[in-house]
């Protein structure tokens, strides 16, 4: 049964509390929930449903630390078909060469001159952990900014990445014992059985700035009470061309399978205090420069700074967080 295949998590995987409450639960291989799997990973790979016959999808709410979590996590033979084959490497790979434009590359940049600022150093002077390499992203402007970049990452198709990129790749037991001027973690955290445990020693390698982006779950527990799970992943709607809904980011927060945890501010507040450090920021800053190669361009990157602007102004709950130690 695809119940074998994974393991309770009988305490809150942040704080270790016990008085966690289920506030959700239905079959990992019917109905609704069923359906939002099936449409999320349809392009991107293929599942195998002996893996997920008779599990449940269950989320509890930890009180203590306020995180929201998947009760059931998915062993690592699991993991490793989903990661390899319902979501497959070709198929990220060519998201990701997609996705990263000259105007990424450059709002990149811009989100990673605020951490190098913080270190008060000069770039070629930065060391940089990044915690989950993936395709590169951040790595490849980590290095291009003059940073010696570090990574940590389970395939090995990204590890030969890194390394031809000129990025260290270090086995995640290596970061034990070492510090590094910024340790940047995107998109990480929710996958991790232990965030707690694994947030700690993140925390412990930090120097200066340690950054966490995950997704933000918004209203995710209101919303699941009363409507129940979407038939519709928010990921294939809106790569299908769809429009994007307001709620999207919640149903994101608790992907089954992928997102086993889902933060809120008081979470992170948590983790801080926990850790001696403390919360600097919890806005995206991610300003380029203006386009002056025309009129359009340029009102085009003009609109995208105002954009950005009016977010920072706001700084609502993005998700988004900068530590420092304290």
């Amino acid at each position: 049964m695809g119940a074998d295949h994974f393991s309770k998590r009988e305490s809150c995987p942040v704080c270790a509390s016990g008085g966690s409450e289920t506030f959700f639960s239905a079959p990992m291989a019917e109905g609704a929930v069923r359906s939002f799997i099936e449409s999320h990973y349809c392009e991107q790979g293929q599942v195998d449903w002996s893996y997920l016959e008779g599990a449940q999808f269950e989320l509890a709410h930890c009180k203590a630390c306020d995180l929201i979590y998947q009760v059931h996590a998915p062993d690592d033979r699991l993991l490793t078909h989903v990661y390899t084959e319902m979501i497959t490497p070709d198929y990220l790979r060519s998201l990701e060469v997609k996705d990263f434009t000259v105007t990424e590359f450059m709002r990149t940049a811009g989100e990673l001159a605020v951490l190098f600022r913080m270190t008060g150093k000069p770039p070629l002077e930065v060391s940089f952990l990044d915690y989950g390499f993936g395709w590169g992203r951040w790595g490849r402007v980590a290095r291009a900014m003059g940073a010696s970049v570090f990574a940590t990452e389970i395939g090995e198709d990204k590890k030969a990445l890194a390394r031809s990129l000129g990025v260290t790749v270090l086995d995640d037991h290596e970061i034990d014992g070492r510090t590094f001027d910024i340790v940047h973690t995107e998109q990480v955290l929710e996958h991790l059985v232990e965030p707690g445990r694994d947030f700690a020693r993140l925390a412990a390698a930090t120097g200066h700035v340690l950054k966490v982006a995950v997704p933000a779950r918004g209203r995710i527990r209101e919303l699941l009470e009363r409507g129940g799970m979407p038939t519709v992943s928010p990921f294939y709607r809106t790569q299908s061309g769809g429009a994007a809904h307001r709620t999207d980011d919640a149903y994101i927060s608790v992907q089954p399978l992928e997102h086993l945890n889902a933060f809120s501010p008081a979470t992170m507040d948590w983790l801080a205090r926990a850790n001696r450090m403390r919360v600097v920021s919890r806005v995206r800053n991610r300003i380029s420069a203006l386009d002056l190669t025309g009129a359009g361009p340029f009102a085009q990157s003009a609109a995208g700074i105002a954009r950005q602007t009016g977010k920072m102004i706001v700084r609502p709950d993005m998700g988004y967080y900068l530590f420092r130690p304290a």
